[in-house]
């Protein structure tokens, strides 16, 4: 039996204390979906544990060390999108102004700003829970919108995310009707810090 001695780092939760007064989406709204993020986070960590203890103990071809390796994705990508959330989020947050690179990117890709948000409006409004993504190929430089319904199920392999927008119900429960989510929508995008999203482009 070989055996490891494998070690994984710890993920620390980003400090998102100072997300408050968005326009529509309410402070408590954020706080109930911080400790959803943070809960996240922790589950990360504890599933990388167990599953390192297990590696070191060679116990590869057990069942539940292949069923933690299922989950790891869930957890993991659960952890990091919620990131990319609510880093693209900000209160005061303007307009895309029309030198910001991802408007150039948009627009030449889809013809226009308000092409590219109606196209994702569209995913964000299908039926179901999950995110609408934003992504960027930097191999030809394709621009597309894209539903992701399981956190870990459905992402482009070496795609950048530049726009991540959560459509679970959790995102907006506490503030609105489960049927609001287009007026959640809405709420989202008067809210986004255009300056992160340009500089995720590279």
């Amino acid at each position: 039996m070989t055996t490891t001695t494998y070690t994984p780092r710890e993920y620390k939760a980003n400090d998102y204390s100072g997300l408050r007064g968005l326009h529509g989406i309410t402070d408590e709204q954020i706080e109930v979906h911080l400790k959803l993020y943070n809960g996240y986070v922790n589950r990360t960590n504890a599933l990388l544990a167990k599953v390192a203890k297990m590696a070191n103990e060679g116990l590869h071809a057990d069942s539940s060390y292949q069923e933690l390796k299922r989950r790891a994705g869930w957890e993991w990508n659960g952890m990091r999108l919620h990131e990319y959330y609510f880093d693209n989020l900000g209160a005061g947050a303007g307009p895309l102004a029309a030198t910001n690179a991802f408007a150039d990117a948009v627009t030449a890709q889809f013809g226009s700003v308000d092409a590219w948000k109606a196209d994702l409006m569209g995913v964000a409004k299908m039926p179901g829970v999950g995110w609408a993504i934003t992504y960027h190929d930097a191999k030809n430089g394709q621009i597309w919108n894209q539903w992701i319904n399981q956190h870990e199920v459905g992402h482009p392999s070496g795609a950048t995310a530049l726009l991540v927008l959560d459509v679970w119900e959790h995102a907006f429960s506490v503030y609105r009707k489960p049927t609001d989510r287009p007026a959640y929508l809405e709420d989202f995008f008067a809210n986004v810090r255009w300056d992160v999203v340009g500089k995720r482009l590279g």
